[in-house]
């Protein structure tokens, strides 16, 4: 039976109602006009609290916007809840938020877990976790702007590693050419959590230096990232230590994009949250990364 999905940080990680649209309208003020090129194959957004990281993640969705929307966004996100099933891809039903309604692309959902030898369809896995949640606006918001119906595929990811990402983005890639889908791909993350709060404080450092050796920590995993280098990247974490959430989502973006013909990534943005907090007690790093055909 298809299920609804309700919003759980609606009014923490972003606002509701009008104060959203207000806040969208803010970060988006330069957008221009829907493409129809349909050259990137995925992007790369952080789920923090808007005040934190949604410019950031909307300079993903502006260039996704200007050049044209797809069918079916497929999202990746880490499970930070722990609940449900390691890999899990929500079956069917729709997404609410405070902008209404969105569908999940149910056919979408079933043909990725019939190709993938680890996803299960699940819907607890999703119930109380942000990390895809806090993307959704984005699309409608845009969706809206083009009169389009755009649809959903949202996965959580309670393991990540090369194998996870190389067999979802096979899957992934494979279901969508199999039912003739436009898809793009999103991998929900944050970068480096650094301080007490995060248990992780792993090297000397000097107070006034943290914000720009995150920063430093952040692109040795960026580098890799956009030489489409997943082993790499993972090679990077492990060697640092790096408390980066989601890389499972971004090697799967990776794997998706060289099988679907990319050819160059893009940082757009990047930024930290000491940028707003002015904290060095926690500090998370926020990148933008699209990939092209």
């Amino acid at each position: 039976m298809a299920g609804v999905r309700y919003p759980v940080v609606a009014g923490s990680f972003y606002p509701t109602s009008e104060a959203l649209i207000e806040l969208l309208e803010d970060f988006f003020s330069d957008l221009g006009e829907e493409g129809s090129g349909r050259r990137i194959t995925a992007g790369v957004a952080p789920h923090a609290g808007y005040v934190f990281s949604g410019y950031t993640a909307s300079r993903t969705y502006k260039a996704i916007f200007e050049d044209g929307l797809p069918e079916t966004f497929v999202i990746l996100g880490p499970n930070h809840t722990g609940l449900g099933s390691p890999i899990a891809i929500y079956p069917s039903g729709k997404w609410l938020t405070p902008l209404g309604e969105i569908e999940v692309d149910a056919r979408m959902a079933k043909a990725i877990a019939r190709l993938s030898g680890i996803v299960d369809l699940d819907e607890l896995a999703h119930k109380y976790e942000h990390s895809i949640e806090v993307q959704v606006p984005f699309i409608q918001y845009l969706a809206e702007k083009a009169g389009k119906e755009v649809k959903i595929v949202p996965i959580t990811l309670g393991i990540q590693d090369e194998d996870v990402s190389e067999d979802l983005g096979r899957a992934i890639f494979e279901a969508g050419r199999d039912l003739g889908r436009d898809v793009v791909v999103i991998a929900s993350t944050d970068f480096m959590h650094y301080g007490p709060m995060y248990g992780y404080v792993p090297f000397r450092v000097r107070a006034d230096e943290i914000p720009n050796r995150i920063k430093e920590w952040d692109f040795r995993v960026i580098r890799r990232i956009l030489d489409f280098d997943v082993r790499g990247m993972f090679q990077e974490l492990r060697e640092m230590k790096h408390t980066m959430c989601g890389p499972g989502g971004v090697g799967t973006a990776i794997v998706y994009s060289h099988s679907a013909g990319a050819l160059e990534a893009e940082l757009l943005h990047y930024t930290t949250s000491y940028e707003v907090s002015r904290s060095i007690e926690a500090v998370v790093g926020y990148a933008s990364i699209v990939f092209r055909r």
